[in-house]
């Protein structure tokens, strides 16, 4: 049992993101939904959610933080389960690598954003885009054509992101401001101003931290990626970047 553990606490979901990155484009989007026990459709994956081990783990190693990104990972396809998940890479101020899983909310019930403390602006600009998206342009939302130089020529080609990186700015403004952090929760959107342009990523991901207090800083609150604070509740913060193409 103690070697299970330590193993646990190792691992690195090397396997899981070297899957999603050599998936066929087109099967990406199975990995999002799994059919009901009926048989008859399909649920789409929306929100996924920290064990209480890991957030407490976050939460106690909060002020060390130099970097956080958010990894995509796969597991073997499954049309009976939701293959796709997130995991956060925290790099510490030494360097120092550790991993977090989240897992999909399978329950409907249990989505936060079916709550009314979850902003309005939110739930209509990020989640209702990702919800009622039609399943074929999924796998569009991951790619983007990206141009560079060769030699001398001009060469475009299709890339996908592998991860996005938070802006380091909000990992000192923002989340390490945040006392008590109880809840990670990862949600999935689309921007629909960058889904026209095909340079651009256009799938959305949203941490929310949950929190008990934070200091105040009214700089934090016009801080371009923080969608919302919910005193008390909620801080939202978007991505900085996707990598492919900004890396």
């Amino acid at each position: 049992m103690k070697n299970q553990k330590k193993k646990e606490k190792q691992e690195d979901y090397s396997k899981h993101r070297r899957r999603w990155q050599r998936e066929d484009i087109l099967q990406l989007s199975h990995h999002f939904h799994k059919i009901t026990t009926s048989g008859e459709q399909y649920t789409r994956t929306s929100e996924f959610r920290m064990s209480k081990d890991g957030v407490e783990k976050f939460d106690k190693m909060k002020n060390n933080i130099a970097h956080i990104e958010i990894h995509l990972g796969l597991k073997k396809r499954d049309k009976k389960k939701q293959t796709f998940f997130p995991i956060l890479k925290v790099i510490g101020k030494e360097g120092r690598e550790d991993y977090f899983k989240l897992d999909p909310i399978e329950n409907l019930e249990e989505r936060d954003r079916s709550t009314a403390e979850v902003p309005d602006v939110f739930k209509e600009m990020i989640c209702k885009n990702w919800d009622e998206i039609d399943v074929h342009l999924i796998d569009d939302l991951f790619t983007a054509r990206k141009k560079e130089e060769v030699n001398g020529k001009k060469v475009e080609s299709t890339v996908r992101v592998l991860h996005y990186k938070v802006n380091d700015t909000m990992i000192e403004t923002v989340i390490q401001k945040l006392k008590g952090i109880h809840g990670i929760t990862l949600y999935s959107g689309v921007d629909m101003n960058k889904f026209p342009n095909k340079e651009l990523i256009s799938f959305t991901p949203v941490l929310g931290f949950k929190y008990k207090e934070r200091n105040e800083n009214k700089e934090t609150l016009g801080l371009k990626g923080v969608l919302e604070f919910l005193d008390g509740k909620e801080a939202f913060v978007e991505y900085s970047s996707p990598c492919p193409p900004t890396c």
